[in-house]
């Protein structure tokens, strides 16, 4: 049954026919596609799938482009299933489907299993909650995979059972249950050993006779392969009339370590390794829980390799010396019942005499904490009856390359895997303090190392908080120190960074310390070249040391990050650098500027003088790739801003925040926007002051703050004059104008326009000209002054057509379609309108298209054209929303008007 404190429990069942028991009755999925939708969200549950994951899983490659709102159907069928809306929610990019502990028969299962290995009664329990095949009927790869799985996690436990039921003398009790299995995995060669085993001490000679020469025909036959050491040894005992386990058989090495307590989170990376291959590789950074991973797989598939599994730490990263193959062989040879006293010293001896030894056997070798592949090589078996299992910080690309081994790249542990692991190693005190224990997660960087350590420093302080842990944490400089367990150096995050960072080439290892000033958490190859003063090809090479080294991440896009630990470390090692943070910040604020320029090439050009612009600098064909520059870079830009400040580089931390500006606006990134602008000005120089108040108040005009934005102009307006930068003045009092005619306070804006316009027009600047004249002609729209108003917009429509600025033209057509709105000549209206909106179009200008599209909606709505009017503004609708702009309510308010 399910566990939890609350009323709306449910069970779900997948090991069988998929159903939900709700606590008014049983609930059946309805049609195949809702079945796999539940399925896929169960096997990931209390995480967010992807949309396009899920899509997949429905319909392949019949995907359309439809299939993101057929999917949203789906959802809503499926959590009206639930009954329960909280249920599925949408997180993170993707839906996640909420389910308390102990509602998932699978996780009940494999809790069960794990516990139930030598306990008969447990593991029948635990069986008895098997009803089919996983997933039934759903062949799509994600549930099969999963119910292949479950069926081998299955077969582990039953080969448990049937171990201890022999153990306790059962012997003929279990024959037919025995039998059945093996028939049905005839290539399982363990269930074929416990049949003999049984049948022999049954007292049915001749009957586990018959049942070895069945198993070795069929492993002959199927695998090209004899039989392991257990069925040979078997056979012979039966045969020469002795017990199944003579003495002095070969040795059948259990080399294995204990696992760690608490490991969780690696499902779909145990899948992986049960599709066997000869070698394997699990690489990732330090403390990403490799050998955890390791040791897991291991012992649950040990009845896999019945001659045997045999383990090595091969020192490759840590306090002692790597291990020396020769040394590692030499017990690999003696655990396998070599005389030790009559090994050859040379390696390549003890590496052939091994091969030897292994041949035909199947056993698993795990070499843990490898260094490079020539460690790893002279330990590999010549037989493909072994496998192998490596782990290291490294990629070892050259056991791929030449070895054929494949890799497995561990991350980090998701969210929810990692709530899991810290609730395990703490009890409750998770669950008291939830929002303290997610800090402390992300904190650690989802690492399994410093979530053990942090753990047991929970645990060692029962009278201390949880969230008391996380101010101590929040403090980067403090952070490494907090995570190191008592000064082993085998427990500490700081030691297993360092171990890593020693084998680094020298250039490999600068630019790894220079990382650790970079602003932002994730940047390019240009930007890392930049930070470190050195061309591409340099940065290039390094940046691939440090990936083959896991001392970065590499995403598919060319982007590379450190966790925040890696990054604390980094910064601690590299010390204060401002010329690495100058160069740094310098790239960014020239090529913000440059992406300014393509965004506005009418705008008022800026220039630096304030740092140098480095040598590589990214380029921007068109509009379009300078917003995706000015998207993927946003969070660094903000980072930058106040790097900058906090280093005390303000004139670069005022320009830079002046350059995203014009972003901003475009995209409505007001946290960005307020968060860069009141960061530059509080350290701001008079002129920066100016520059940021002009900006901020503009923000607050957007946010419908009209009080607060003239504060800002106004302030902005004494220091522009103060400084004598006329034409930045002049926007000002352009800016001031637009607040004063959003309040309604037309008299004042008219003023701002009317000397904003002499100014422009005395430093020659055609755009402040046309903006001038378009907003004077918008005040005298709103006075009802039509004629007059049309007089300016006409001319600044000659304006923008002498200058040809097409971004100045869409204001200009939109206020137009304004005035003939509100004079009732609602065809030039649409007109205007149409022509504003294609502008926006094609300019990329998603959130002043939806503006466009809210007036033009409107206009179609008084003419009576409902069906057209309710698609343009659900268009707008849905930007509104995504952005939270305020103007959402007023669209809402007509489209249920229309209805």
């Amino acid at each position: 049954m399910a566990v939890s404190n609350g009323a709306n429990v449910m069970e779900f069942e997948v090991l069988g026919p998929m159903r939900v028991r709700r606590a008014d009755g049983p609930s059946q999925p309805a049609g195949k596609l809702q079945r796999i939708l539940l399925g896929v969200l169960l096997t990931r549950a209390n995480r967010p799938v992807p949309v396009d994951v899920l899509t997949d899983a429905l319909w392949g490659e019949r995907a359309d482009r439809r299939a993101a709102q057929k999917l949203q159907l789906h959802v809503h069928r499926l959590r009206a299933l639930l009954g329960a809306p909280t249920r599925l929610i949408f997180d993170s990019g993707g839906y996640l489907l909420r389910v308390l502990p102990g509602e998932l028969d699978a996780e009940r299962f494999e809790s069960l299993a794990a516990e139930a290995v030598t306990d008969p009664a447990l593991a029948r329990k635990a069986l008895d909650l098997w009803q089919g095949t996983p997933f039934e009927g759903l062949d799509v790869p994600l549930l099969t995979d999963e119910a292949r799985r479950l069926a081998e996690t299955r077969l582990n436990l039953l080969e448990a059972l049937f171990e201890a039921e022999l153990s306790a003398g059962r012997h003929l009790a279990v024959v037919g249950e025995l039998g059945a299995l093996a028939a049905a995995h005839p290539l399982r060669e363990r269930l074929h050993a416990l049949l003999v085993r049984a049948l022999y001490r049954g007292g049915r000679q001749a009957d586990a006779l018959a049942a070895c020469r069945t198993a070795r025909r069929v492993l002959r036959e199927e695998l090209g392969l004899e039989p392991g050491a257990e069925l040979r040894e078997l056979e012979q005992a039966i045969l020469e009339g002795r017990e199944a386990e003579p003495a002095g058989a070969s040795p059948v090495p259990a080399q294995l370590p204990a696992q760690a307590r608490g490991f969780t989170g690696r499902e779909r990376e145990l899948a992986e390794l049960d599709e066997l291959t000869p070698l394997s590789v699990i690489t990732g950074t330090a403390g990403a829980g490799k050998t955890a991973l390791a040791l897991r797989w291991a012992h649950r598939t040990r009845d896999r390799f019945p001659d045997g599994q045999l383990y090595a730490d091969l020192h490759g990263y840590g306090p002692d010396r790597p291990a020396d193959p020769a040394d590692v062989l030499a017990g690999f040879l003696r655990a396998l019942g070599a005389d030790g006293a009559a090994l050859s010293p040379v390696l390549a001896e003890r590496s052939a005499k091994f091969r030897t030894l292994v041949a035909r056997r199947r056993l698993l070798i795990v070499l843990d904490n490898a260094r490079t592949a020539e460690q790893v090589r002279p330990l590999l078996p010549g037989s493909g009856s072994c496998v192998v299992l490596v782990t290291s910080r490294d990629t070892l690309t050259g056991l791929a390359a030449v070895n054929g081994a494949r890799r497995h790249e561990l991350d980090r542990l998701p969210a929810a895997a990692s709530l899991t692991l810290l609730r395990e190693l703490t009890g409750d005190r998770v669950d008291a303090e939830p929002e303290a224990a997610a800090e402390v997660i992300e904190l650690c960087a989802r690492l399994p190392l410093a979530l053990r350590i942090a753990a047991e420093s929970i645990r060692d302080r029962p009278a201390r908080s949880i969230a008391a842990l996380v101010e101590e944490l929040a403090d980067e400089r403090a952070r490494l120190d907090l995570l190191d367990a008592d000064g082993d150096p085998r427990a500490a995050v700081r030691s297993a960074f360092s171990w890593s960072f020693q084998h680094l080439p020298a250039e490999a290892a600068r630019v790894f310390r220079l990382l650790g000033l970079h602003p932002g958490h994730d940047t390019g190859e240009q930007a890392v070249a930049a930070l470190a003063g050195t061309d591409l090809r340099t940065a290039r090479r390094a940046l691939g040391q440090l990936r083959r080294a896991n001392l970065v991440e590499a995403s598919a896009d060319g982007r590379y990050a450190m966790h925040d630990l890696l990054r604390a470390y980094a910064g601690e090692s590299a010390g204060a650098d401002d010329a690495a943070s100058r160069r740094i910040l310098g790239w960014y604020l020239h090529s913000a500027i440059n992406a300014r320029a393509v965004l506005d090439p009418h705008a008022r050009p800026m220039w630096s003088d304030a740092v140098e612009p480095p040598e590589h600098l990214p380029a921007f064909a068109d509009r379009d790739a300078a917003l995706a520059w000015f998207e993927l870079e946003r969070a660094n830009l903000g980072a930058a801003v106040r790097d900058a400040v906090a280093r005390g580089f303000t004139t670069v931390a005022w320009q830079l925040a002046s350059a995203l500006l014009i972003y901003f606006y475009s995209c409505r990134r007001w946290d960005d926007w307020l968060g860069t602008h009141r960061t530059a000005l509080a350290a701001a120089e008079p002129l920066g002051r100016a520059h940021m108040l002009n900006g901020l108040g503009v923000a607050y005009d957007d946010l419908h703050d009209h009080e607060r934005a003239i504060a800002c102009h106004l302030e902005a307006a004494e220091l522009f004059d103060a400084e004598y930068d006329g034409l930045a003045a002049a926007w000002n009092l352009n800016n001031l104008g637009v607040v004063y005619d959003n309040a309604k306070r037309f008299t004042e804006a008219a003023a701002c326009y009317e000397d904003g316009l002499r100014r422009f027009r005395a430093l020659g600047d055609p755009r402040g000209e046309g903006y001038c004249l378009n907003n004077l002609g918008d005040v005298h729209r709103q006075l009802e002054s039509f004629e007059k108003a049309e007089s300016y917009l006409r001319a600044a429509m000659e304006v923008h057509r002498r200058a040809a600025d097409t971004p100045a033209r869409r204001f200009t057509l939109c206020t137009l379609g304004d005035l003939h709105r509100d004079s009732g000549d609602t065809a030039r209206a649409m007109e205007a309108y149409r022509e504003a909106l294609e502008i926006c179009r094609s300019l990329g200008e998603s959130w002043r298209a939806a503006r466009v599209q809210a007036r033009l909606g409107a206009v179609l709505h008084s003419a009576g054209r409902d069906g057209e009017a309710r698609d343009c503004l659900r268009e707008a609708l849905e930007v509104f929303t995504r952005q939270s702009d305020p103007e959402a309510a007023e669209v809402r308010k007509l489209l249920a008007e229309i209805g």
